[in-house]
Parts: C-alpha cells; structure tokens; sequence
C-alpha cells in the first residue's frame, strides 16, 4: 500500500512539472536558510562548551553607584578580589586573575633570534598576564608543557601555536626564549593551540602573574581594573554562595563605601553566559548578543513558514485537477482515510525531496555563509562535536513531518471530505473557507515581509547615520603609529625629535602623541570631585594621556578655556592643569563650561589622589561607537612617557609616499622597533562590523524570504486565473481592455496588502523602535520605514499578478468561453 501511495504522489509530481519544481525549491530555500540560521545560533549558544569546568566557572564582577547616582557595572574587579575569596571561602576551588600587558608598559614587542643569529621580533597585542590555574580552570588544549605548572614560575609565558610559528617556525617552542621589549627574558613553558573562535577570551600570549612578584596585588583594593576568575567546588550552589559577598565588600572595602558614600557590590557572572548575556564595561572582547540570537531565529522561523504557505497556495491552485481526481477515486470505492493519507504523501515527498535539496544548498552556501559571518562555524563545531549531536537529526525530523502535517493537512482533511458530485464539477472552489483561508495565508506573507523590509531599511539607514555622523573629531587622513616598545631614558626626547621631523614635512598637518586614540576604549579611570568636596561626591571618570597638539590633530574644538601648552605638564604631588569635556563639567555641576575654567578638583590617579586645575573645557566626541553615550573624560599631560600611539594627520594626496616618509623618521628614530599603523577612520569603523555582518545577514535572509513570498503570490495568481478565465472571456467580449482586467485581478491583492499593511504597522513600530533603543545615538524611524515596505510589496504583487494574467487577459475568449 505504502509503495502506492508513493508512485501516485511520484506521478503527480511529475506530471505537475512546474509546480512541483517551485513548491521543491521553495521548500528548499526556506530549510536551508533555517539551516545557517540554525547553525550560527548553535555556534553563538556554544561558548565555553569545550571547557569540562564551565558550569563551575565565574567570572567576579563588580558594581558601585556613585555620588552622582550613576550605575557603573564592570567586568573588571580589583586584584585582592580572587586571592581573597579563595582565603576566605572554602567554596571556591581556584583563582586566577587576568590583566592586559599594557596596563603596565605602553606597547609590547616579543623578540628572539633564528638560526643564523636574526633578529624575529613581532609586536603583540592580545597579551594578558595570568595566575597559574588559568589554564586548568579554563582547560585550553596544551601541545607542549604541563598546563598545570606552566605559568608557575616567574618571567614564565606560554604562547599559541600560531605564535610559536611566526617566532620558532616547525621547531618546538618549548624550553626557548622570548625578549619582552629586550628587557627581559622569559622562558616559554607551554604552546596552546590557538584559542577557539567560541571562547569570551581572546589572546596569544600569557605571562604568569608571578612575574611582578609572588603576591602582587593580594592587598590591592584601589585598581578595579583586572578579571577575576573563581571556580567553585563540585556541589556549590552559586546564588547561596552569592549571598555572602555583601560581608565580602563591607570587609575589604568597607572604609572606601563610607569614605566615598559609594554603594559597591560584587556579583557571580557564569563564563558560558558572558558571551550573549553580557554588556559591562571593559569587557575583554567584543560579545554577542542573545536577543540577536533569538530574532535571528525568529527570521529563519518565518520563512521557512512563508515557505510552508507557500506549497499550501501553489497546492490549492492545483486542486482543481486534483479535485477532479479525489472524485473519480470516491466514485470507485477510495475512503476518505486513504485519500488523507495519498495526500500526506505527497506533501511527504515534496518535503523530503526539499530538504535533500536543502543539505546541498546548505553545503554550497555554508563557506559564503561563514565569510560573511567572520566566524568559522562548522570547523568549531565539528571539532567539538556539536555536528554529531543526534539533536540534529531529531530536528530534522521534527521539520520533515512537520512539513508534512501543515502543508498536507489543507488539501487532505478538505478535499477529502467533499461529495463526489460536488468535488467533479468544482464546485469546492465557491467555499468561503477555502477563499478565507487562501487569503489569511498570503495577508500573513505580506505582514512578515512588511516587518522584514521594515528591519532591514532601519538597519542600514542606522548604520549609515553611524559611519556618517560627526564624530566630533576629524578621523579621515589620520595616520595612527604604535609607540616604540624599546626605549631608554631618553624616549622622550626622541618623540619630541619625531614630533618635530613629522612637523617638517609637507604631507603632514599635525602630529600627536597619547595613550589612546578614538576607537579604542579607555581602561583608565577614576574618581574624581570639586576641591570643595568630600570623598563622598566623587564620581568615576575616565582620563586620557595627550600632549599639546593633541586637539589640533584631532579637530577638537574648545567650548570654554584654552588647551594645553607645552608647559602644562602633569607631575604626581603637583597641582597640574586639565583638561575636562562638557559632559564633565555638567557633572562636576557647573551650569556653562566657562564656569569650570580655573576651578579646583581633586582626583584619582592609581593609588594617590591629585589635585589639579581646570585650564579648558573641550567638546563632547565620540571615543567610542555610537552605541554608547557620551562619558566624563578628564586630560592630562605627562611629563613622563606613557604613551601607546602616534597620531598623525596627513595631507590628501600621494598615501603610499606619506606614509614611507613617516616610516624614515621612525626608523631613525626608534630603532629595533617594528613600524605598524593603521588609519584612524578603518580602525574606528572596525566597532561597527558585527553591526555590518547582522545588517547583511538580515538583508539576504530578507531577499529570499521576499522571493519565497512571491512564490505565494504566483500560486494565488495561477488559481485566480484558472478559476475566472470564463469571466475574463466574458468582459472581453463586452469590451474590458487588457489593463483593466490586470487592475480587476491586482485590486484583490493590493486589498490583501492594505489590510497586512495596517496589521503590520503597529509591530514595525514597536520593533523597530525597540531595536533603536539599544543605541546611544540613533535615527529617528522615518516615513521611509513605514512607506518603503508598502510600494516596494505593491510594485512586486502587480508586477508578479500581472505577469501571470497577462496570458489571461490577451487570450481569444471563444477559447475561454469553451472552458467548463
């Protein structure tokens, strides 16, 4: 019986040839774009899943509200943290903390030698110093050294196996040497493989913590500025553990909350949560987004349902035909148990047919996929297991039939149920439910794509105000260099002598030199307050290192104030002139700038506090995305080194030979230093590119949702067609034209559309509004979000109609008139 039912659903696919071929690939687009959407998703809820102890690991985190009753959440705690959590609570297993290089030397240059005695030496960025259990804590797969010892000893650094390449090539690392700046030596105990894409944490190089000494930091509670890490025992609830932190913070920092009036408090973050549940400040690495996640899911939801409506409408076109058949076999004796069931078999076999054409798909566009994505979806997933998950298949299978029930359920429960005689002179297709059924179904396509199109304008028309708003600053042109990680005392007078030489030639306009450039966020801050004040009105802040020229490179403009000159140097146990933005002196609670300038505040700078005097007020700029809102910024400058970048403003013209020019110098000035830059505009716009990959991924998926849905329309077109060509043969001969019959057959859809569209409107409102919230600075939804999508569906439902009535309206009605 079985073997039957599938050579009659085999025969009407064949003999339906062109519908058959559109509800397949229909189905087919729909599953493999739920496919990628399905594995990306997997891929984003997969961080930390290779690490044995993530259920028991935490990441420490920390929080006060200041005097100003602002909420700062951080990622970062102060060093004492974990060192004293595992002394006094015997739930915790292990420690490690985690702090980047540069909070200690500005830039960091590894060095050795090769065979013939030359130099190799690379700059490194991603380098963190770490406690010795990091690497059992975090289980990061070891190829050579004992990860358990491996950052035990001083002057100690394990590196990735991309690292061990570029320095040591096919030879093994271990037990060699690595110059940090041609300072000083540390032996390489251990090679990682490289970090795998779905970690929180990224870098190259460990040092072990060990290296500033054997308890650096065990008594430091003024430096919120490292991770910390604990690891629980087996058995420990986290939320009871939780609990007593309160008592934590009133022991270590007790005289700080009273000192300050600042409400601190410490909490548990779970490592494989930090990466789509976590936004704090000064996160190690730029995370994802669970929401994201979920809407993309909903995406791949909808078209594949757009999809499954579509073989519903295309299948209703065909059933006069098939009603016609379903009489013939109730005239012979066919029950309406095996006429449900021939049905299902052939909504069966379109399915199974789609989703083997779907894995081919999925195969083909997977690498394309995963370029657009920046990530490397399925090399992680393979290689932890995740594509052998029997899940998969279970899915699969759960869509499969799925597929089957909805798309099948229509044509067999009502077909099957009519009375020969009805169902042989067709007249099914008069029933009201059938026509309101058919209607809902295309309404439903067309408030989906009403959202999608939606979306997508508000994603670009976002990211484009973003890339094209003014910064506050000039970024196009500007040359940024990485300061020498090999000085001497006498690094200063060879900047100045740099500074100078870069002065002199044409193709520059400015130079500056700071220790953080826009793009890149701060990781210094501190309190700061009015003279006047207490402890208790300090407020956090974050401050920047810049010299005199600083806001000339830059474009900066002064609100209040003058800038710095090259006198204005900061000296610790000084007073020393600052800088403050607008932002600032609002907070400090001045009404104008102008009432900031010459005025007294006291401020953090690591564990002393400063006094210092306000010299100008700048103009709020953009330090980072425009994500994030403005934030209090204080400036100084240093009469001691303590510089990360060279910013150079170039002249428009001839890159390649500015750019070797200001190489020249910079050899000669810094020698043993290794050159790099990057171009200020490219690196800032780097914050935008998980922003580019969601917009590009929404507007493809998007594309393809609005192809299936035509689909949809051409399936109800076809059944509008076959159903009233006897009346299009009768207003022809009273003398309708041909573009009155294509208006007669588009008015019904472009009701259909009207209707979806005021269904539609109040969604787009609420999701895209809510979407935009998520930024600082964001457009307002223009007429365009709500407009666009309408003429854009209204063009495609008459051009889409009208191609398939044309045939219709231009035929010889005696042929129509002839039809039954």
């Amino acid at each position: 019986m079985i073997r039957n039912y599938l050579i009659v659903a085999w025969r009407n696919l064949v003999r339906n040839r062109v519908f058959s071929t559109i509800n397949v690939v229909g189905l087919a687009i729909g599953l493999s774009v739920c496919g990628l959407i399905y594995q990306y998703i997997q891929f984003e809820r997969s961080y930390e899943v290779f690490n044995p102890n993530a259920d028991r690991l935490y990441r420490v985190t920390l929080s006060n509200l200041d005097a100003d009753h602002s909420q700062h959440e951080s990622a970062t705690n102060h060093p004492a943290t974990a060192p004293a959590m595992k002394a006094d609570f015997p739930e915790v297993e292990a420690f490690s903390r985690l702090a980047r290089t540069n909070f200690f030397i500005s830039s960091v240059t590894l060095s050795t030698q090769d065979k013939s005695g030359n130099a190799v030496a690379f700059n490194e960025e991603k380098m963190f110093l770490a406690d010795a259990p990091f690497l059992t804590m975090f289980s990061y797969p070891m190829l050579q050294g004992n990860p358990a010892t491996a950052l035990k000893e001083p002057n100690s650094v394990v590196i990735a196996e991309s690292v061990a390449k570029k320095f040591f090539g096919n030879e093994p690392a271990l037990g060699k040497q690595l110059s940090l700046n041609r300072e000083l030596n540390l032996n390489v105990t251990g090679v990682m493989k490289d970090i795998p894409q779905n970690s929180h944490l990224s870098f190259n190089v460990l040092v072990s913590f060990s290296s500033l000494g054997e308890k650096w930091g065990y008594d430091q509670w003024r430096w919120p500025e490292f991770y910390n890490y604990v690891l629980l025992k087996p058995g420990i609830n986290a939320a009871a553990f939780e609990n007593k932190f309160p008592a934590f913070v009133d022991k270590y920092l007790g005289d700080v909350k009273r000192e300050y009036k600042w409400d601190i408090r410490m909490a548990l973050q779970k490592v494989p949560s930090i990466h789509l549940m976590s936004n704090l400040a000064l996160e190690q690495d730029t995370n994802g987004s669970e929401r994201i996640v979920y809407f993309l899911g909903l995406l791949g939801i909808f078209v594949l349902v757009v999809a499954w409506i579509n073989y519903i409408n295309l299948s209703t076109a065909k059933s006069l035909e098939r009603s016609k058949e379903v009489g013939l076999r109730k005239v012979v004796g066919a029950s309406k148990r095996q006429l449900v069931v021939q049905f299902f078999f052939d909504a069966f076999l379109v399915n199974a047919m789609a989703m083997l054409l779907a894995a081919a798909i999925l195969l083909v566009t997977m690498p394309l996929f995963e370029q657009l994505v920046e990530k490397q979806i399925s090399a992680v997933l393979y290689q932890q297991g995740l594509l052998a998950n029997p899940g998969i298949l279970i899915l699969a299978a759960i869509i499969l039939l799925a597929g089957t029930l909805l798309v099948g359920a229509y044509p067999a429960l009502m077909l099957s149920s009519f009375n020969p005689a009805q169902v042989l002179k067709g007249k099914f297709y008069k029933s009201a439910s059938g026509q309101w059924l058919r209607k809902g179904l295309v309404s439903f396509q067309y408030v989906l794509s009403i959202f999608l199109i939606a979306g997508t304008i508000t994603m670009y028309r976002q990211l484009s105000f973003m890339q094209n708003q003014d910064l506050g600053y000039a970024k196009d042109q500007v040359l940024v260099l990485k300061t020498p990680a090999v000085f001497d005392s006498t690094i200063m007078t060879h900047i100045t002598w740099f500074k100078g030489e870069l002065g002199q030639l044409a193709s520059v306009k400015n130079a500056s030199v700071s220790n953080g450039v826009p793009g890149r966020v701060l990781l210094s801050r501190n309190g700061i307050r009015k003279l006047s004040q207490g402890p208790e009105s300090d407020f956090n802040c974050y401050q920047k290192s810049i010299d005199d020229n600083f806001l000339s490179t830059f474009g900066i403009g002064l609100v209040a104030g003058r800038g710095f000159t090259d006198k204005d140097l900061f000296v610790y146990d000084k007073e020393a002139p600052i800088l403050i933005n607008e932002l600032m002196s609002r907070k400090l609670g001045y009404a104008k700038p102008e009432d900031a300038v010459n005025e007294k505040v006291a401020f953090g700078m690591g564990p002393r506090e400063q006094h210092g005097e306000i010299v100008g007020v700048i103009k709020n700029y953009h330090q980072v995305s425009l994500h994030e809102n403005y934030e209090p910024m204080m400036f100084i400058q240093p009469e001691f080194f303590s510089w990360n970048y060279i910013s150079v403003h170039l002249e428009a013209g001839n890159m390649t030979a500015s750019i070797d020019a200001v190489k020249k110098l910079y050899d000669e000035a810094f020698p043993n230093n290794a050159f790099e830059y990057f171009f200020l505009d490219e690196y800032f716009n780097r914050q935008y590119n998980s922003d580019v990959r969601l917009g590009a991924v929404f507007g493809i998926f998007t594309g393809l949702a609005i192809v299936i849905a035509c689909l949809g329309l051409l399936g109800l077109s076809i059944f509008a067609v076959v159903h009233r060509t006897k009346e299009v043969g009768i207003r022809k001969v009273l003398g309708a034209s041909v573009p009155t019959i294509l208006a007669l057959f588009s008015r019904d859809f472009i009701k259909l559309l009207l209707v979806a569209y005021v269904v539609a409107i109040p969604f787009v409102y609420f999701g895209v509004n809510r979407w935009l919230s998520d930024f600082a600075f964001h457009i307002s939804p223009g007429w365009d979000v709500y407009l666009v999508p309408l003429v854009i569906l209204a063009l495609i439902s008459i051009t889409t109609v009208g191609f398939i009535c044309f045939r219709a309206a231009t035929a010889n009605p005696t042929q129509s008139l002839r039809q039954e």
